[in-house]
């Protein structure tokens, strides 16, 4: 018994997923969106007719992309590494103990972007049994790209709305500001692929007669739209500006250049005015200090005219 199932199993696992990719895909097949790094839950659930004997069942998650891929293997109760896919080592998660109430949920941790348009399915075999073929699904995965933005070029007379890091090819839209009236096609629009498999996007518009242009970069995956919003700077009027430039130019020589003089000739009298008013409260006090030893004179007279006259009475008693 051993060896027919060891038998039907290496039948199964290399003929099995080769017949059933083979056969038209289901209508039941699904999509499922997530988003590379994060971790992607494929949610299966089956019911069973009879309880579940791990013993005697084999269930293995495979996908197919250019050419088969075993995504994990769970073979007499137990998981096996041997044949699992190099892509998917240690990346893949189930719950061994959830398996007898029928959650053959697969994890996907990391998510990465060789995983878009992965088709997997699960593959339930036990003995006895017809093989069921269960949650038959298609994976796409997603990055969000960077916020755009718009750099005009006054010159040209163009924008141009740029962003990187995402996936897949986004879909681009440039619109104008008035009531969301779409802009002309673009001029020129380049969509390269970076080396770590993400996208970077160049869009140019031409933005003649328009007042405000609107870049709008739609992730069809994530569903998410990124817009950018930018006003169109008005064109210069050489006339408007040498006109400007004569006004400000006579006023200068008419009314502030004039200004300034007089200014400057008032400064310089009030300056002449206040040096004279200096000079006369400085010049008396030079000439009462010529005039002191003169008083000083006529003191020292009033105190001998006295002795002059032989002093007073008491003096002339003195031997």
């Amino acid at each position: 018994m051993g060896k027919a199932f060891l038998s039907a199993f290496f039948c199964v696992f290399h003929c099995v997923p080769k017949v059933f990719l083979l056969l038209e895909v289901s209508s039941a097949n699904i999509s499922i969106n997530g988003t590379r790094g994060d971790p992607l839950l494929w949610s299966c659930h089956y019911i069973f007719s009879e309880p579940f004997q791990p013993e005697q069942s084999l269930i293995f998650w495979q996908g197919y992309k250019k050419m088969d891929i075993v995504l994990h293997i769970y073979r007499k109760g137990q998981q096996e590494f041997h044949y699992q896919s190099q892509s998917f080592q240690n990346r893949t998660t189930v719950f061994p103990d959830q398996l007898p109430s029928g959650n053959f949920s697969l994890v996907i941790e990391p998510l990465m972007l060789q995983d878009n348009q992965i088709f997997i399915e699960v593959i339930f075999l036990s003995e006895n049994k017809p093989t069921k073929k269960l949650c038959q699904t298609t994976v796409y995965v997603a990055a969000p790209f960077q916020e755009p933005k718009i750099e005009m070029n006054q010159k040209e007379k163009t924008a141009t709305c740029s962003t990187k890091g995402g996936f897949p090819e986004p879909v681009i839209r440039w619109m104008s500001g008035n009531g969301g009236t779409k802009v002309g096609l673009s001029e020129a629009t380049m969509i390269s692929e970076e080396d770590n498999g993400t996208f970077s996007v160049s869009s140019t518009v031409i933005i003649t007669g328009l007042k405000k242009v609107i870049c709008e970069i739609y992730n069809p995956t994530l569903n998410q739209t990124l817009i950018a919003t930018e006003d169109v700077p008005t064109p210069k009027n050489p006339v408007l500006t040498a006109i400007i430039i004569i006004i400000i130019s006579v006023i200068f020589y008419i009314v502030i250049l004039p200004g300034l003089i007089i200014y400057q000739y008032i400064k310089q009298q009030r300056r002449g005015n206040k040096s004279d008013r200096e000079h006369e409260f400085v010049d008396p006090p030079k000439d009462k200090e010529r005039q002191r030893p003169g008083n000083e004179c006529d003191r020292h007279q009033l105190y001998e005219h006295p002795l002059e006259k032989g002093g007073p009475v008491g003096l002339n008693l003195l031997p």
